[in-house]
Formats: structure tokens, C-alpha cells, sequence
């Protein structure tokens, strides 16, 4: 029998699959590559919410017992945040050009994510090795000089939160040039191939400091 490797697959549209068949969504193809190379079968928790900002994911892993639970026996927590909370200053910001607007999303975006990786920490205090991997932002919308300027400052605050057990993910340079290629018919969410290059990269991100008790 296959030893088993619990993950916790936290965040927004991008973790719930939006804008791909189930079987290619981030998750399952990150699920596939993790069987093949540790040998193990992967039990997998959900929490992916479609439209989801950085405020929900913080009340999610907060409160929702099932999540929780879900984070303290998982060795391996994938976390997809952000995009939404730009999105919805970006429309703000579209109607009377405030950019008070986007430095306040910034700002609090800087914040839930703190609290949710503290949160995260506070769940597996005791609990052993374990990785949690952060992606960082792609850019939907290159040709627009405020959507590059804003998505670079968001990647720039999230980098500042690698430590130990926390890696972030950079999947930006991925889809620059390549958004043709990679996004679905709504020209926001990852296509199968885009979310195929996302989960490589979280999968290249190896599995650090667990994986030396793989083979346990």
C-alpha cells in the first residue's frame, strides 16, 4: 500500500479550478506530479472559493472548523490569494482614477496574508514538518501599464513573507507573453495549460523540509 501524503489546497479561483475541466485545474494536476515523484498517494482538502479576497481566505482559515482541521494534519498547504482583492480595486480605481484606491487594497492585502500564514503556523505549532507554497501573481492584462505596476508591487509585498517552511512561487515571468497561451476564454483564469505551468512551478518548488521524511 502507498504511504499517503494529506494536503490542504487553500485560496480562490484559482485553487477551486475556474476556467479549466476539474481534471486540469492547478490542483489535480499538482496532485498528479506529487504522486509520481514521492511515490505516495495524495489526500487532498479543498477549500478553493471562486471570487474569493484575501478577507474570506483569512474568515475560512479562522473559523471554519473542517478547514482547520484540514490544516493541522495537512504536511503540505498550497495557498492562491490576492487576485481578487486587486481586481476589485482595479474596477474602483477604473471609474475616478483614485490610486488611494489600490495602495489601500495593497495594504490589506499585505495584511490578510500575514495573518493567514500566521494563522497557518499557529495550526501546525507542534504538528512536525510541513511546506506551504504561496503563488504569487500572474498579469491577465500586460498591455496595460497600471495592471504590470500593480502586480509587480503585489509580488514585491508577498516575497517578504518567505521563511523557513513558507516558499513563494513565481509564475509571473510564465505567463508573460504567453497569456494567449495560457488563459481561458474569459482572459482572466488560467486555461488547463496555464494552471498545467502553474502547478509545475509549485511542483519545482520541491517539498522542503518534508521531504527528507518521505522515505520514512
Amino acid at each position: 500500500m502507498k504511504r499517503e501524503l494529506v494536503y490542504l489546497a487553500l485560496g480562490d479561483s484559482l485553487t477551486a479550478g475556474k476556467g479549466a475541466p476539474p481534471e486540469n485545474s492547478f490542483v489535480q494536476q499538482y496532485i498528479r506530479l506529487t504522486e509520481t515523484s514521492l511515490g505516495m498517494t495524495v489526500k487532498v482538502s479543498n477549500a478553493g472559493r471562486s471570487g474569493a479576497t484575501t478577507e474570506q481566505i483569512l474568515q475560512v482559515i479562522r473559523k471554519d472548523g473542517k478547514v482547520r482541521e484540514a490544516a493541522e494534519r495537512s504536511a503540505v498547504i498550497t495557498l492562491t490569494a490576492g487576485g481578487n482583492d486587486l481586481i476589485q480595486a482595479a474596477k474602483k480605481f477604473y471609474f475616478n482614477h483614485d490610486h488611494r484606491l489600490l495602495m489601500s487594497a495593497l495594504r490589506q492585502y499585505q495584511r490578510n496574508m500575514g495573518h493567514i500564514l500566521d494563522e497557518i503556523q499557529r495550526l501546525k505549532s507542534g504538528s512536525g514538518m510541513y511546506a506551504v507554497r504561496v503563488l504569487g501573481l500572474y498579469n491577465p492584462l500586460p498591455e496595460f501599464e497600471e495592471a504590470v505596476f500593480w502586480v509587480n508591487k503585489f509580488n514585491e509585498h508577498l516575497r517578504s513573507f518567505q521563511s523557513g517552511c513558507i516558499q513563494i512561487v513565481n509564475v509571473y515571468d510564465d505567463f508573460l507573453g504567453k497569456e494567449d497561451d495560457y488563459l481561458s476564454d474569459d482572459r482572466f483564469h488560467p486555461n488547463a495549460e496555464g494552471y498545467r505551468v502553474i502547478a509545475e512551478r509549485v511542483h519545482s518548488a520541491g517539498f522542503d523540509p518534508i521531504e527528507p521524511a518521505a522515505d520514512v
